[in-house]
């Protein structure tokens, strides 16, 4: 697989091969949205852990319980 990067003065240009499923160059284009975002960020540890706990507590019981079903969620 050969994989291509070029730097030009206001962008940068990829080139992967048609071999690559759809899917993960998706998966791969929100990854990169996301550190743009992140990276602008403001927010402070103790805000994010503010939030959380308050969505956290928001939540209707029924639907933690149908959370805790699943192992990514079983410590909520």
């Amino acid at each position: 697989m050969s994989v291509q990067i070029e730097r030009s003065d206001n962008k940068i240009i990829i080139t992967l091969p048609d071999s690559i499923e759809p899917i993960y160059l998706q998966q791969g284009i929100s990854y990169f949205k996301f550190i743009d975002i992140v990276g602008e960020s403001k927010a402070t540890d103790q805000d994010i852990e503010k939030l959380s706990k308050s969505v956290k507590a928001a939540m209707a019981k029924p639907i933690i319980d149908r959370l805790k079903e699943l192992d990514e969620f079983k410590d909520l």
